[in-house]
């Protein structure tokens, strides 16, 4: 979460004057991510999180709003989109899309643990399962067309080798889909590192920042999630600890089909290249504006993750018969 459009006291007033929650005691931006504006608001009432949406428009963000409500529904402690006097949840600040939600208990973890792990596999895997029952598929706005135009465009501006990496990913994946090998798909949510949950006492209390969620593979949101939870930021490697506590987990609830199990190893691989392309756009988009390029995250993490998943044989990434359930 970070912030990058500054509001006013007079903005905050003129937005709570909407809701019924109160009166004013403080506001302060959140710093820390790379694509919306958020605030945390005090009113005499409770705590809340402002979200202004710096990428999307306003017609594209109530998608995002209703896979929260799904979820919240299912059961899951999710920051669900707060209706005004006039029943509605989308507002507009400053010529952005807007939204107020619940602040929840719990921080952001500093690092994760073997328990934190197994506690996130499980929920991932209810939530997948939860997400099968969502009417609304939504391509990811970072998906397949994204990876190669952006591949592409950015190829003249990175090191050969960097450029090479990048396609030889994306063409090895393209082949895969070719052979037509169908995965297990629902609505995920595409974005779920370890600093989009919040957790107090080693307990689980909200997955938070749905705002990648769209209908994908099962398996490539697992993929995203054990690359962030589970690796070496230094050097790309599993703790493999972490990995089979996640895994583990996650598969006692949804075990593996054998497809699954067979293009892991790809699946982790793609889901790398994902997020390093992704942060390479940002740094390079940000390359010319110092206090911009100050809040991007490093791409090579996720260039080292890459390298060391394309090191793993399968019967490395292989866990004991998958968490096959009893016949």
């Amino acid at each position: 979460m970070a912030f990058y459009t500054s509001l006013t006291e007079d903005d905050m007033l003129a937005l709570l004057a909407k809701y019924d929650l109160g009166d004013l005691v403080s506001f302060q931006g959140i710093s820390g991510g790379v694509e919306n504006t958020n605030y945390f608001v005090n009113t005499n009432q409770g705590k809340y999180v402002l979200t202004l949406f710096e990428e999307f428009e306003y017609e594209e963000v109530p998608y995002f709003l209703n896979v929260v409500a799904h979820f919240k529904q299912a059961g899951f402690h999710v920051p669900a989109a707060l209706l005004d006097r006039d029943g509605e949840r989308l507002q507009t600040v400053k010529g952005k899309p807007a939204i107020l939600v619940d602040c929840f208990a719990g921080d952001q973890l500093d690092s994760t643990t073997t328990n934190s792990c197994q506690l996130m596999g499980k929920q991932l895997a209810l939530l997948h399962l939860a997400g099968q029952d969502f009417a609304e598929p939504r391509t990811s706005h970072r998906g397949l067309d994204w990876w190669r135009s952006t591949s592409q465009q950015l190829a003249p501006q990175l090191p050969n080798a960097d450029a090479a990496l990048l396609q030889e990913t994306i063409t090895a994946f393209d082949a895969f889909l070719a052979t037509g090998t169908v995965l297990p798909m629902g609505t995920v949510h595409g974005d779920l590192f370890y600093n989009n949950t919040l957790f107090e006492n080693d307990q689980l209390c909200a997955i938070i920042d749905f705002y990648n969620a769209c209908h994908s593979w099962l398996s490539y949101d697992l993929a995203i999630a054990i690359n962030d939870w589970c690796s070496d930021p230094d050097t790309g490697a599993l703790n493999i600890e972490k990995y089979h506590a996640f895994m583990a987990a996650y598969c006692e609830q949804r075990p593996l089909t054998e497809a699954e199990q067979l293009s892991w190893p790809m699946m982790l691989q793609i889901a790398a290249m994902r997020f390093w392309l992704s942060r390479l756009e940002a740094w390079y988009g940000a390359i010319d504006d110092p206090e911009r390029l100050a809040l991007q995250h490093d791409p090579d993490v996720f260039k080292r993750i890459l390298l060391a998943r394309k090191a793993y044989t399968y019967s490395e990434l292989a866990l004991l018969d998958w968490i096959t359930p009893e016949t």
